[in-house]
């Protein structure tokens, strides 16, 4: 979903330079070639202002706002109205149904598929026809003998755009669904729903080739043999699911990520290199995990996890500080568990639980 979102995002980019570029070139097209009387100068000033208005609005919509919010749906979304109502209105005035700038209703269809597939698409040209209709009548003085060939023809030129371009839009919208479907199975682990190893590889690879800012933690669930060897592997599982979700929503995506490094064991990337700020992170996570009961039968549990921590120093590989946080993890469990041990200078320094 995230990579559809982005990829819509990126047309709707597309989308805004298109109208930018349109609203030069009609403006052009109107003053230069069919501006006649003070009257449809107002009307075409008045379509010019909420144009411009609009189009900067849905500018601070692109570039500005996160793509899931509701102020960015709904102004993109907007968007398909808006360009039909503008579209109709500025082929009546530079024309009627012969306007130079008729073309532009075929960009409305197939922005109306991009939000609703063929169904969109189809709905976007039958408005299309009704508007094209109403220019007929109210500018072009009627469907005249002469013209019911060319009328005819753009009809069906417009369904067959309506059509044809919503199938492929749908198909390659539901195979791009289908792909990241799968990318997802083969980087996500199925059980507790977050990244597995492969993606922590390539994420750590990624992170440290951008130089980014780096708090590696490896956390091991304690005595998760004997939560097993009590309850049985369905309640080992649902201990599992549990941590990786308040992993998930203890750690904002911008700033850090949590992964299933492997059995019982999770790893956190945390994009800083403040042991402070990544404290703080790590302590939202513990609170939720002290606050969490398992229930299994009659029988209520808790658990708690050991981490060892690691700042990534400068010029550091992957594999050190991988390496780095997973001897601290080992010291973390083999001295009392349920802590959290920060490597330093002259030892280790560890903040109970």
């Amino acid at each position: 979903m995230v990579k559809i979102r982005k990829s819509d995002h990126i047309l709707e980019i597309a989308y805004s330079c298109v109208r930018w570029f349109l609203l030069v070139a009609s403006t052009f097209v109107y003053l230069n070639y069919y501006y006649s009387d003070s009257q449809n100068l107002l009307f075409f000033l008045i379509m010019f202002a909420v144009a411009v208005l609009y189009m900067a609005t849905t500018e601070f919509a692109l570039h500005f706002t996160p793509i899931a919010s509701s102020f960015y749906r709904k102004v993109t979304r907007i968007g398909v109205i808006m360009d039909y109502f503008s579209s109709i209105a500025i082929i009546a005035i530079t024309d009627g149904t012969q306007s130079p700038l008729l073309p532009i209703t075929y960009l409305v269809i197939l922005h109306a598929s991009l939000y609703w597939s063929f169904r969109g698409s189809m709905v976007a040209t039958g408005m299309i026809i009704i508007g094209y209709c109403f220019v007929v009548e109210l500018v072009d003085g009627g469907f005249l003998q002469d013209d019911l060939p060319r009328h005819f023809f753009n009809v069906v030129f417009l369904l067959m755009i309506g059509f044809i371009g919503g199938i492929i839009v749908a198909r390659e919208r539901k195979h791009f669904v289908e792909k990241g479907i799968f990318e997802n199975l083969a980087k996500q682990d199925y059980l507790t729903g977050l990244y597995n190893h492969r993606s922590f590889q390539e994420q750590m690879r990624e992170d440290i080739a951008g130089k980014q800012p780096l708090t590696l933690m490896l956390g091991d669930i304690d005595y998760f043999k004997q939560i097993n060897d009590r309850y049985g592997h369905q309640a080992g599982d649902t201990v599992l699911r549990e941590i990786g979700s308040l992993l998930e929503t203890s750690i904002p995506n911008t700033q850090g990520r949590a992964f299933r490094y492997g059995g019982e064991e999770f790893a956190i990337i945390l994009y800083t290199d403040c042991r402070q700020k990544a404290t703080e992170l790590y302590q939202l996570f513990l609170d939720k995990l002290r606050a969490k009961v398992f229930e299994h039968g009659k029988d209520a549990f808790q658990v708690t996890m050991s981490f060892g921590a690691a700042l990534r120093d400068r010029g550091q590989s992957k594999s050190e500080l991988v390496t780095a946080a997973d001897e601290l993890l080992y010291e973390a469990k083999t001295h009392g568990k349920n802590q959290l041990l920060w490597a330093r200078v002259e030892g280790y320094l560890s903040e109970q639980h």
